[in-house]
């Protein structure tokens, strides 16, 4: 079957989550014989890839790259120009003759390029990953305020993002709670859909973290309030003695004040390529995710769920359904609860079952053998 694949973030620009997916899938597929053509939003950097990537040119001048830190009339445009279709991203699709569109998140890509390819005749599969379909900062904030103004904004986009979106031949969702939050809103309710969770790659060689002296716990992610960054670190200081090393991995706009406390129980990292990442995450005792955005289904839980290791994260989104028992649960912003969550989590014994059913359900070759059916059946007329 030839693939194309529309993306708006794919590895090594991938940003978050929704690109390792995107190119876990990309990897998966070609490995088992299928033809993969990914584009994305131009510019892409020149470097080897396991299969073709094709940059497009974005409709406007801001670059999508750079989105988050322009002045916020201009991020407004870039929206409202960004709901029509990318004509030379149609064009370039359509040459390559797919038998199917699987599109991930589309911001920068033209909210109305699928539909456009879908009226040609190709049929289209769109899996969803955030909210970013009625919230353009994909983000969704626990325990909100201005709710009014929130409302109308997300009614706002809600109709003009959904209205040019369309209607694809089939949805994917990697949680029930993410498909009903945009039912909610109004979105995507005639569309068959079917909640599939995402693939999770297994490490060889690793079933369980060995009990290290001292601990070690690590946040993976943005280094910022949103993430609960500094929740954490209030946390972690809150605890005499301290509970061992708590490394925090990435950059953010709370890494340096973090660095200036001084503190040799803490260790921030930088920006880290995923592979080197992925280091310090085996060699940890724990995963705290303290986020306070409602997150959908969390990829850094589920990296560490099969590296081994015990979790700890904020009751927000589709956490509660992604660990289904696992690892410890706190409410969002609760310094003490996270703190406590902490102590008992480390001194916790491995939960082997439900980390095996957790795998199992997650398991790229099962997940991925079920979304070649639905890909297989929406590219027959």
């Amino acid at each position: 079957m030839r693939i194309a694949i529309l993306t708006n973030a794919f590895p090594p620009l991938a940003r978050g989550g929704a690109g390792n997916i995107a190119s876990l899938q990309a990897k998966w597929l070609q490995r088992r014989g299928h033809e993969v053509k990914v584009w994305v939003p131009g510019p892409f950097p020149e470097t080897e890839s396991d299969f073709p990537v094709e940059p497009f040119a974005p409709r406007t001048s801001l670059p999508f790259a750079k989105l988050s830190k322009t002045w916020a009339p201009m991020r407004l445009w870039f929206h409202m120009e960004d709901l029509a279709p990318n004509l030379k991203a149609v064009d370039q699709i359509r040459a390559w003759h797919p038998d199917v569109l699987l599109s991930h998140n589309l911001t920068g890509c033209g909210w109305g390029t699928p539909s456009m390819l879908q009226s040609s005749g190709l049929r289209w599969v769109h899996l969803l990953h955030d909210v970013q379909m009625f919230e353009p900062s994909g983000q969704v904030m626990y325990h909100e305020t201005c709710n009014t103004m929130r409302k109308k904004w997300r009614e706002f986009w809600s109709k003009r993002r959904g209205k040019a979106l369309g209607k694809p031949d089939m949805v994917i969702s990697p949680s029930q709670w993410l498909l009903d939050v945009h039912h909610e809103h109004g979105l995507l309710k005639d569309c068959a859909s079917r909640v599939l969770p995402n693939p999770v790659e297994i490490p060889a060689g690793i079933c369980e973290t060995e009990l290290r002296e001292p601990p070690k716990v690590i946040f993976l992610g943005r280094i910022s309030h949103d993430k609960g960054a500094d929740v954490l670190v209030e946390a972690w200081r809150s605890c005499e003695p301290r509970l061992g090393n708590l490394v925090m991995v990435n950059d953010g706009p709370l890494a340096a004040s973090i660095r200036q406390l001084n503190d040799s129980s803490i260790q921030v990292t930088g920006l880290l390529a995923h592979g080197e990442a992925m280091v310090h995450l085996y060699s940890s005792n724990l995963l705290v995710m303290p986020s306070l955005v409602m997150e959908n289904q969390p990829t850094v839980l589920l990296e560490a769920i099969a590296a081994g290791l015990n979790v700890v994260a904020t009751d927000v989104g589709g956490v509660r359904e992604l660990l289904s028992g696992y690892g410890t649960i706190v409410e969002p912003g609760d310094v003490e609860a996270l703190a406590r969550g902490i102590k008992i989590a480390l001194s916790a014994t491995h939960q082997t079952q439900l980390r095996e059913q957790i795998l199992e359900k997650h398991n790229q070759d099962k997940v991925m053998g079920e979304m070649v059916e639905m890909l297989n059946l929406c590219s027959v007329d």
